[in-house]
């Protein structure tokens, strides 16, 4: 009987072991399902990154078109903070998903960003965002991932945050978005080449901008809606296209001019259309004071010039993203044309001890003479000019296009986000790339002074332990 008794008891400890490791599994499973479903987990990383702005949770309270998002890992390389933001998204928007995926699995990735964005955009490790009501979609690489900013004690363009939220956001706008603000680049008068342009348009892609080149000379059109970009051209526009540009401003069509060093100094018809605004270029280049080290990077070439308070760049400087390298650059003259509505904004300026320098045919001199004019030079302005019928057109003018069109002068300075500002002063709305701000990378080192609590949170714990421990160990210690 005792041995019957003994195997129940038995029988009956095993079943609720298994009882509870049952319970127990499904508890982690509905655990599991839960927080995927509602992400319920409470972020306490040092830097929130996976914990949701307002501007993301006002785009996706409005999201009416179902976005996936397809995450292509390498094994031993998934992004666990990527992962966990990704399931707040879908647990904040019934119009969002993602999953894993891999490119042997789903060969149709492939397919997508091909048509879209070309083969090469899709990598081993990406995020692809699809729409398919719309048809777009965006890729996100370890590129849209961080930020960088300029590091004026070390000279250095230093890795600053990361931008997981901001990117994937951006991307959700783009590919849901009834349609993408436009851009015109002018072609057919020696522009720069797509080559030339190919980082400029990435930029202005990753901003969810749409790049369209016009042809004048083979009857396209222009678009008043679109900013008009005449990037640095080596040949005249005919009087045709003049009154078609002419025209295109009066409408309230908006520029993005650059002019280079290289560029030819009589361009009459073009040159016409920017005294419109009261600018014209003026021959040669700016060379910086050798002595004045705040004014140039490398060498007095390459230029870091003032940035002014403008409609452009007031939040650039708020922000302190006022580093700008233009290698070479070329002065702009602001002239009177007569024009009473006409109102000029200094962006960009040189130092005082600037000069410029126009070297003899054939000569590469940029030593200083005598009789070269000295600074401060205009290097960048953004204009606003009326018409008698109260249209307002607005243009900016400045005298380099490597700020716009190298990726290394992307990596050193504040470009993107000056070309960014450019763009929507000149659209006259806000652009679809968002002002979420980029979360600290790295935890900042640990500082008691000033504050009590972090040393009692560090020294009490450990004292109670010690003091429970006696107090249930003294009893004992006769036993």
């Amino acid at each position: 009987m005792k041995k019957l008794n003994h195997m129940r008891r038995s029988a009956a400890s095993l079943l609720l072991c298994l009882l509870a490791v049952v319970i127990y599994i499904a508890a982690v499973g509905a655990a599991d399902m839960l927080e995927s479903r509602y992400a319920l987990r409470a972020d306490l990383s040092f830097n929130s990154v996976t914990t949701q702005s307002e501007a993301t949770r006002n785009v996706l309270s409005r999201l009416n078109r179902d976005v996936h998002a397809y995450a292509v890992f390498s094994e031993g390389n998934e992004l666990t903070d990527l992962s966990a933001l990704l399931d707040r998204y879908q647990a904040s928007s019934t119009h969002f998903s993602w999953s894993r995926e891999s490119l042997s699995r789903n060969p149709l990735l492939l397919q997508w960003v091909s048509d879209d964005l070309g083969d090469s955009a899709v990598t081993t490790d990406c995020l692809v965002i699809r729409c398919e009501e719309t048809s777009r979609t965006r890729v996100l690489t370890w590129a849209d991932y961080v930020a960088f900013g300029y590091n004026p004690e070390s000279g250095q363009y230093e890795f600053t945050g990361l931008t997981y939220e901001k990117s994937l956001t951006s991307a959700i706008l783009a590919v849901t978005s009834d349609e993408l603000p436009q851009v015109q680049l002018l072609s057919g008068h020696g522009e720069l080449t797509r080559e030339e342009t190919a980082t400029l348009e990435s930029h202005l892609a990753n901003a969810n901008y749409e790049c369209t080149r016009i042809d004048l000379r083979h009857g396209d059109a222009l678009d008043e809606k679109a900013p008009l970009l005449i990037l640095s051209p080596t040949s005249d526009i005919s009087d045709t296209e003049l009154d078609q540009m002419l025209m295109f401003v009066q409408k309230g069509g908006s520029l993005f001019v650059t002019v280079d060093l290289t560029d030819p100094d009589q361009l009459p018809n073009l040159y016409a259309l920017y005294r419109l605004y009261g600018v014209e270029p003026l021959p040669g280049a700016i060379v910086a004071d050798s002595n004045d080290r705040s004014s140039y990077y490398s060498n007095p070439v390459e230029l870091t010039p003032i940035m002014h308070n403008t409609d452009a760049t007031q939040p650039l400087i708020a922000a302190e993203a006022n580093f700008i390298i233009l290698a070479p650059a070329r002065a702009l003259s602001l002239i009177d044309n007569g024009s009473v509505s006409l109102l000029r904004q200094i962006v960009l300026e040189s130092g005082e001890g600037a000069y410029r320098r126009v070297p003899e045919k054939d000569s590469v001199d940029l030593n200083q003479q005598p009789d070269d004019q000295t600074g401060p030079f205009v290097l960048a302005v953004l204009c606003d000019r009326g018409f008698d019928d109260g249209t307002r057109s607005r243009a900016f003018f400045i005298g380099n296009s490597s700020a716009f069109t190298s990726e290394q002068v992307y990596s050193l300075s504040y470009s993107n986000e000056l070309l960014l500002q450019v763009m929507q002063v000149l659209r006259g709305s806000d652009n679809l790339d968002l002002s979420i701000l980029p979360r600290d990378a790295v935890r900042p080192a640990f500082n008691d002074r000033g504050s009590l609590i972090p040393v009692l949170l560090l020294t009490v714990p450990p004292l109670l332990v010690a003091v429970l421990a006696v107090a249930v160990l003294q009893p004992r210690k006769y036993l």
